[in-house]
């Protein structure tokens, strides 16, 4: 590749491809893998700019023009992008020593074939030519449904794909699994969930054989700055080695001094920093994570149009904990039991207090197995989550839950989404005979009269403020979360380019409905304008290692045993 291939730089200059210490580092995991005769399975991660892309189809031009009977495909998300890659290789071929270069019977917009052009059939079976090939495909198109065998797939940005799970099932099972076959998908992060999301995840924990590879900004060289004077680099120096004062009144820290201490930067590459997020970032932090993050993750979550402050998220993710109890609730001889089993549907953080007041939000799913969930979620008055209830089931059996899980708690006002099979759920409540039920209030400005429709009613003008009213109390942190599920979906659930709100594809939003659900029934008789009298030392100690009351120790009990209970 670097004896004989030209590229464009970034100056439009036609130069020798010369491997960069991040193409460099891919290329000794490919040559190991190589040596161990593994087929080369790869999904990048990759911070932008990073030549990638550039050496992927290096590598797979020198495989198919140096090689008889190989077949290549190119796929990217967009015919923009997918035109640029094929176009390295045109490039490459068209810059080859005449004496390196393949017969050649295409060279078009779509294919680049190795092959005698001929039309003599006699010197064609005499001298073939490779009968290799290079194809370009579009994600989404009819091109990638395409049958046959592939050696070398070079799939680029996966994470903007429309449906890539369909285009990938299709494509890897036209790769035999052969050590010479290579398949790369490489991307720059699209925010946390969705297909590549979860290849990465899944690499990573070695669930499947691809080789997961991230590159971070600092991975490239160029990616450094010197300094106009020395006088300029020791005020640099001052800067980042300053003490601030956070938000709550301790000395911290800048955040240029921790990434030079964990990842051993130099200034010069921190001074590079700066300068990127003023003058390509406009001066956004999270724009600079976005295109150029430092780690996976910050690389899922900066990517991502997320709707939840993340600071405040990645706060509360420190602050999960196991629940205390993981159980159902039983109805036995009238009385109602919390039976104790593993794969119970109900999570306990902190149980009943005597006089404490409770409300819940029950966002009612279609009750299918692989569906989204039905989920309750309790908050107490000092807005703890202090209990959450998700699984799937039938709406009018989840009514029977939600009606257990509030006598249990008081006698919690019980708010339930009355959308589709919301309606189920509530029929089902007033059934049971139960009282403290919440009631959408709506003004009518003719009649001048107040109507109230049973149930939480999630509509196009409630949603958003809804929505709104709960991202404000995570921002600041008024709520007591201790969920790790509540805020794995709290970092998928992002604004879609349409402005409005909802789960990133492949994840659920159902936690985060439910909080919003008891959030503004909780409101309810204090105003949208409420503000919370909880002190930054109240929200550091929201511990629910509490004993349980003696009034429930009757109602609980293990039942380790019990096939009933832990299907």
């Amino acid at each position: 590749m670097e004896n004989f291939l030209k590229i464009r730089d970034k100056k439009s200059r036609l130069i020798s491809f010369r491997v960069n210490s991040a193409q460099q580092r891919f290329n000794q995991i490919i040559e190991e893998d190589t040596k161990n005769g593994k087929p080369h399975r790869y999904i990048i991660l990759k911070a932008r700019q990073l030549g990638m892309s550039t050496f992927t189809e290096g590598y797979i031009f020198h495989d198919t023009a140096t090689r008889p009977l190989v077949n290549s495909l190119i796929i990217a998300h967009e015919d923009k992008a997918t035109v640029n890659l094929f176009n390295m290789s045109k490039l490459f071929y068209e810059e080859l020593p005449t004496a390196l270069k393949p017969m050649t019977k295409y060279n078009n917009g779509k294919e680049l074939i190795f092959e005698n052009p001929t039309s003599d059939d006699e010197e064609k079976l005499r001298n073939p030519g490779l009968r290799s090939k290079i194809t370009l495909a579009t994600a989404g198109t009819s091109d990638t449904a395409r049958s046959g065998t592939y050696h070398n797939v070079h799939v680029s940005e996966i994470a903007f794909f429309p449906n890539p799970e369909n285009t990938m099932l299709a494509l890897m099972q036209c790769v035999p699994d052969e050590p010479n076959t290579f398949v790369c998908m490489e991307s720059t992060a699209n925010g946390i969930g969705g297909y590549f999301y979860d290849m990465w995840n899944a690499a990573c924990a070695g669930e499947n054989d691809f080789t997961p590879i991230f590159f971070a900004w600092f991975d490239d060289p160029l990616y450094s700055t010197p300094f106009v004077s020395e006088k300029e680099k020791e005020d640099f120096i001052k800067e980042v080695e300053q003490m601030l004062m956070d938000a709550e009144g301790k000395m911290v820290h800048t955040e240029e001094y921790l990434l030079r201490e964990e990842f051993n930067l130099t200034y010069e590459q921190l001074n590079w920093r700066k300068r990127t997020i003023a003058n390509k970032c406009g001066g956004d932090v999270d724009l600079f994570k976005q295109e150029y993050p430092a780690t996976p993750q910050e690389a899922f979550i900066a990517s991502g149009r997320p709707k939840f402050n993340l600071k405040a998220v990645k706060e509360y993710e420190k602050q999960c904990i196991e629940p205390m109890y993981t159980c159902e609730i039983v109805e036995e001889r009238g009385q109602l039991k919390l039976i104790s089993t593993d794969k119970g549907s109900l999570k306990i953080w902190a149980m009943p207090e005597k006089d404490k007041a409770y409300s819940i939000g029950a966002d009612v799913a279609e009750g299918l197995a692989t569906g989204d969930y039905s989920v309750g979620t309790v908050l107490d008055e000092d807005l703890n989550v202090v209990a959450k209830w998700r699984n799937h089931i039938d709406p009018d059996l989840f009514g029977d839950e939600m009606v257990k899980l509030a006598i249990i708690y008081n006698d919690a006002y019980l708010a339930v989404e009355n959308n589709n099979h919301g309606l189920t759920t509530l029929k089902a409540v007033l059934n049971k005979d139960y009282y403290n039920i919440f009631y959408t209030k709506s003004y009518d400005k003719t009649s001048d009269t107040t109507t109230k429709k049973i149930g939480f009613s999630t509509n196009a003008r409630t949603k958003p403020l809804m929505i709104d009213k709960l991202a404000e109390f995570v921002r600041e942190k008024w709520l007591g979360i201790k969920d790790m599920e509540i805020v794995d979906e709290l970092y998928t659930y992002v604004i879609d380019d349409k402005g409005k709100t909802n789960a990133q594809e492949g994840k659920h939003d159902d936690c985060v409905m439910s909080l919003g659900i008891a959030l503004q029934a909780f409101l309810e008789g204090r105003g949208e304008d409420y503000v919370p009298e909880i002190s930054k030392d109240d929200m550091k100690d929201r511990n629910f290692e509490k004993e349980i009351p003696d009034i429930l120790d009757p109602l609980f009990e293990r039942r380790e045993d019990s096939a009933e209970y832990s299907e």
